[in-house]
């Protein structure tokens, strides 16, 4: 495909939005950040796409997916990298834009979610990469193993460890990712 196809570059960017937008917001927890991080990566992909060479995937073959996805794993990690070096801000909240729920209910989801990324945050660097990627942007163990250079039961193992370390830290009361929650129900009760 040629840069220049902007009819076949819209499908791609139509088919790869959605996903790359929620790995974007997995990591980076703030929507107006994901969004800009997501066009990013697709005005990369788009600088790019010339180079890319399709492939069928196999041991040591890299599927479209997964090359828009090692893309923004870059990107993301050259955000990281930014941030380190000068003073941040906390992260802004996310909304829930849902009316068939309570201000009860949604506080509650809110806390889940918190929960939720508090936990995934705490995981081992390439556990996390891999619970985002499978999770987050849906990607296969194919796909995931490609965007990360790992071999495909590499992913496999890390994502096993990965859900089962998330499952202790969730199912653990005294965990500090579980504060939150419980802070929100006290009040609550």
């Amino acid at each position: 495909m040629q840069a220049q196809d902007g009819d076949a570059f819209g499908a791609i960017y139509e088919s790869y939005l959605p996903r790359l937008y929620r790995y974007c917001l997995a990591r980076l927890r703030d929507p107006i950040e994901a969004e800009d991080a997501a066009e990013d990566i697709f005005v990369r992909v788009l600088s790019s796409i010339d180079r890319f060479t399709w492939r069928p995937m196999g041991a040591d073959r890299s599927p479209f997916a997964a090359w828009i996805f090692r893309i923004a794993h870059n990107h993301l990690v050259s955000i990281y990298r930014r941030a380190a070096v000068r003073p941040g801000v906390g992260p802004l909240t996310e909304t829930i834009a849902d009316e068939r729920r309570g201000p009860a209910e949604l506080a509650e989801r809110r806390s889940e979610i918190d929960e939720a990324f508090e936990a995934v945050e705490l995981l081992p660097e390439a556990q996390r990469d891999v619970v985002l990627l499978r999770f987050g942007a849906g990607l296969s163990v194919a796909e995931t193993a490609a965007a990360l250079n790992k071999n495909e039961g590499n992913v496999k193992v890390l994502q096993h460890k990965g859900i089962r370390r998330l499952r202790e830290i969730l199912a653990d009361e005294n965990h500090p990712a579980r504060r939150g929650a419980r802070s929100l129900k006290a009040r609550r009760a």
